[in-house]
């Protein structure tokens, strides 16, 4: 069935030929032109159905006989019976059958390359996908007293979030999370755009302050000259670990969360507008830690009341350990589709103070001011 010449060329009629009138003819050579169509003349059902194993062949059978003997050509896979009698009717099948199953044809080669370029695609994608996380932390810089966890959960196969904890001076822990706007490879590839242009460190070598990063990085997006003028939310934190001190830069981010020991939530921080828009001087404050403190940093959801939600979500898990409590929390203010995907890129950045030990006098709170 795979010979070539079979599918360009008639069978040949033999003894007891059909008598096909010209214009039949004619029509039926034009036919048996494309490769893909096979005319056959009174063919038994044995031959028709082994021409239908070759599914990307259509087989045009000319028959005369009864109806019940073409209905049975056509039940042994003929793509079109016509009866050289009626030759106007049949010159009318054949185009019709031929355009159909071309165009059938056709529609399945399309098909096929559409599939064979979205698996390219999604191959692509998860090999971006496991590039960039091989961006994030795979584990935690030294930190006594002090415990890590997170929780990333890209939209699509890659995110416009990120974050890191990275050591920046000996006892001086940096830590941020990222949320460029937009979903997928773009926002993906913001992200590894900020994180190149990342420079916690003057040119001496020293921590820059908090607001001073952020402000490199607006300076950095804006100068990018990209399409569509991306913007990018970020907040960056510098953990003083003798200190026990935070302090915090927000380019329109969430305000980190601190989450008491007793189960009290407060947001840490002023907010200043998004990397990439307008020249923003960025402010750092300056957060006294207590021990049993949890500060949480996370990227906003697909909604307003997000951070609210995720607030008192993580208060009322809060005698979990630190990866069961955020995990609680996302569990409780995320929504997944059947996919198990989240309505929008999804970071949560935490860490805990070591608590005191049991039975220790609880460290006073600051107060408000005089």
């Amino acid at each position: 069935m795979s010979d070539p010449e079979a599918h360009t060329a008639a069978a040949p009629a033999g003894a007891g030929a059909l008598a096909i009138p010209p214009a039949l003819r004619e029509e039926l050579d034009e036919a048996a032109g494309h490769p893909e169509i096979v005319v056959l003349e009174a063919p038994s059902p044995e031959v028709l159905e082994a021409y239908a194993l070759e599914e990307r062949l259509g087989v045009i059978a000319v028959l005369e006989g009864s109806e019940a003997e073409r209905a049975a050509a056509l039940d042994a896979g003929a793509l079109e019976v016509v009866d050289p009698r009626a030759p106007l009717e049949a010159r009318a099948r054949i185009r019709t059958a031929v355009a159909r199953f071309r165009s059938r044809l056709r529609l399945e080669a399309s098909r096929d390359e559409i599939d064979r370029a979205s698996e390219l695609v999604e191959r692509d994608l998860r090999l971006a996908a496991r590039l960039q996380r091989s961006f994030l932390p795979r584990g935690w810089p030294p930190a006594p007293g002090i415990e890590f966890a997170a929780a990333w959960l890209p939209r699509e196969y890659v995110s416009g979030d990120s974050y890191d904890v990275r050591q920046v001076a000996p006892g001086l822990l940096g830590l941020y999370t990222l949320d460029a706007m937009g979903h997928g490879v773009r926002a993906a590839l913001l992200t590894v755009l900020l994180r190149e242009a990342f420079q916690p460190l003057d040119a001496d070598g020293r921590p820059r302050p908090p607001g001073e990063v952020l402000g490199l990085l607006d300076e950095r997006l804006r100068e990018a000259d990209l399409d569509e003028s991306p913007t990018a939310a970020c907040c960056y934190a510098l953990l003083d670990l003798a200190a026990r001190t935070l302090t915090i830069a927000n380019a329109g981010h969430p305000l980190p969360l601190r989450v008491r020991a007793d189960g009290a939530v407060e947001a840490l921080g002023e907010s200043g507008m998004l990397l990439g828009v307008l020249p923003e001087r960025y402010e750092s404050t300056v957060v006294a830690l207590a021990p049993g403190d949890r500060v949480f940093l996370f990227t906003d959801g697909a909604d307003d009341a997000y951070g609210a939600r995720l607030g008192e979500a993580l208060a009322r898990h809060r005698d979990l350990e630190l990866m069961d409590m955020i995990g609680g929390a996302l569990g409780a203010t995320v929504a997944l589709d059947d996919e198990g995907r989240p309505d929008d890129d999804t970071t949560v950045l935490a860490f805990e103070v070591a608590p005191p030990p049991p039975g220790a006098p609880a460290e006073p709170r600051e107060g408000p001011p005089a």
